[in-house]
């Protein structure tokens, strides 16, 4: 492996909240050269994108051999669930075959592969799960990110896969979470259904630079959960965002899966069990009150900026 101070790092999907979220931790805490891919320009991104589909193996290709990164950073992905069940072909060539062009690339430059999953590989029969709880996915997507993991694992590379859930976070970019989602409806006094039959840790973007950092400065590889310190329903996440802002909670209302007839199966009792990158990577997981702080944070800022 290279020395730490020629670490190039190639981040994908530079439009995307994690990867706003490893840019701001590896260039504040490391001397790491950062490159950013996205198929298109990317608003208020303060470097440079370069240009080109990881779906697209002559393009993305022509970046590595250009670059030769140490690290690859895979945080694209087609994520929307819904979407998967009805565009499966779309959501595999994105989810498994762009991910095969990158096990490929770090194949072909001696790079180490990091990668994103989803706790949505499990059914959420018995959530939260660990690293060695068996994957059984309900809907596509889960389907097409355990796919993924598995190209990873037999691309003979070296590979960490991380594994996170309900991502929101301070950071900003165009992509919308659930919670600016939820700021957004309540703002403007608007009643919601929220299903109260889906649990999960909701995590803080933010811990997800953190883990990306520490994973390459002690080269650690295989699986690693990154979530939320706190494990509850959807609603009460939401409950918990409206008191925190000092909304009306009384907009937000209970309702069950069922009743929301999403088109896409959700396993109910998800999250991941930290314990693992806990001790192995020191990390201190974020709960949802610290998360709001800092998402609270960053909107008094940007408001005194607008002045």
């Amino acid at each position: 492996m290279r020395l730490e101070e020629k670490e190039r790092i190639l981040i994908i999907g530079a439009g995307s909240k994690t990867a706003s979220a490893i840019k701001e931790v590896l260039t504040a805490e490391t001397p790491y050269e950062l490159f950013f891919v996205e198929r298109e320009p990317v608003p208020d991104f303060s470097e440079d994108v370069l240009i080109a589909g990881f779906t697209n193996r002559r393009e993305i290709r022509e970046v590595c051999l250009n670059i030769r990164p140490t690290v690859i950073v895979n945080t694209a992905a087609y994520t929307n669930v819904d979407k998967c069940e009805q565009d499966k072909q779309e959501a595999w060539v994105v989810n498994v075959k762009g991910v095969e062009n990158l096990v490929q690339m770090s194949r072909l430059v001696d790079a180490h592969l990091i990668h994103f999953s989803t706790d949505y590989i499990f059914d959420g029969a018995k959530g939260p799960y660990t690293e060695e709880d068996k994957p059984h996915p309900l809907g596509y997507y889960g389907k097409t990110k355990l796919a993924s993991e598995n190209v990873c694992k037999g691309g003979n590379i070296p590979f960490t896969i991380i594994r996170t859930n309900v991502l929101y976070g301070s950071i900003s970019v165009r992509h919308q979470d659930f919670v600016t989602w939820l700021l957004t409806k309540l703002e403007k006094e608007e009643k919601v259904k929220v299903v109260n039959d889906q649990y999960s840790n909701p995590t803080l973007v933010d811990d997800l630079g953190i883990a990306v950092e520490r994973i390459i400065k002690r080269k650690r590889y295989g699986i690693y959960n990154i979530a939320g310190a706190d494990w509850l329903n959807r609603w009460e996440f939401a409950r918990r965002i409206a008191d925190y802002f000092g909304f009306n909670k009384e907009l937000i209302e209970a309702i069950t899966t069922e009743q929301l007839a999403q088109s896409a199966p959700r396993p109910k009792h998800g999250g991941l069990v930290t314990l693992k990158a806990e001790t192995d990577l020191r990390m201190k997981m974020s709960g949802i009150e610290n998360g709001l702080s800092m998402i609270k944070q960053r909107l008094l800022r940007e408001a005194r900026e607008r002045r």
